[in-house]
C-alpha cells in the first residue's frame, strides 16, 4: 500500500525495536478508539492510521506472535476503514479494505500450519464484516490493580 502516517524518522525509530512499536502501537489504538466514541473521526485518522502501519510492521515480524499481530492488523484497519467511512471518504476506507486483504491474502500462501490459516481467514473475515474479534487475544495482562503490564 502506498498511504503511509508515520514519517521516515519515527518510522525508523519505532521499528528499530518491536517493543517500542508494540507500546506506540497500544497508545495510538487507544487514543483513535477514545476519539471514535467521542465521534472525532477526523482526528481519530492519524493516530489509527499510525497504528495501522504499526500492525502491518508488527504481521510481518510475527510480534508478539502471528496470530495476535494478525488480529492487531485486521482489527486496526478495520477502525481506520471505519473512521474514513464516517468522514464520508468510503473511497479511501475501500483502500485501506483491498490493501489490508491483499497483505493478509499473502499470508495465505505461506507454508505454515492449519491454525495459522484459519487465523488469517478469520482476520479476513473480519476485515469484510466489519465486526471486531470475538475472541481476540488480550493486548497486555492485567496486574492486580487492573494496569496493564507488557511482560
Amino acid at each position: 500500500m502506498k498511504l503511509r502516517y508515520l514519517c521516515a524518522n519515527h518510522r525508523q525509530w519505532l521499528t528499530a525495536d518491536t517493543d517500542r512499536a508494540e507500546r506506540a502501537w497500544l497508545d495510538w489504538v487507544e487514543r483513535g478508539t477514545h476519539l471514535c466514541e467521542e465521534r472525532s473521526y477526523a482526528e481519530a485518522i492519524p493516530y489509527l492510521g499510525c497504528a495501522f502501519d504499526l500492525a502491518s510492521f508488527l504481521l510481518g515480524e510475527c510480534w508478539p506472535g502471528y496470530a495476535v499481530a494478525a488480529v492487531r492488523f485486521s482489527d486496526s484497519a478495520r477502525q481506520l476503514m471505519d473512521a474514513y467511512r464516517q468522514c464520508g471518504d468510503a473511497g479511501l476506507g475501500n483502500y485501506i479494505l483491498v490493501g489490508a486483504s491483499s497483505r493478509l491474502a499473502r499470508e495465505l500462501h505461506n507454508p505454515r500450519n492449519d491454525q495459522i490459516s484459519q487465523i488469517t481467514a478469520d482476520c479476513l473475515r473480519t476485515l469484510y464484516g466489519g465486526e471486531p474479534h470475538t475472541a481476540a487475544p488480550q493486548l497486555w495482562p492485567r496486574d492486580s490493580a487492573g494496569a496493564r503490564r507488557l511482560h
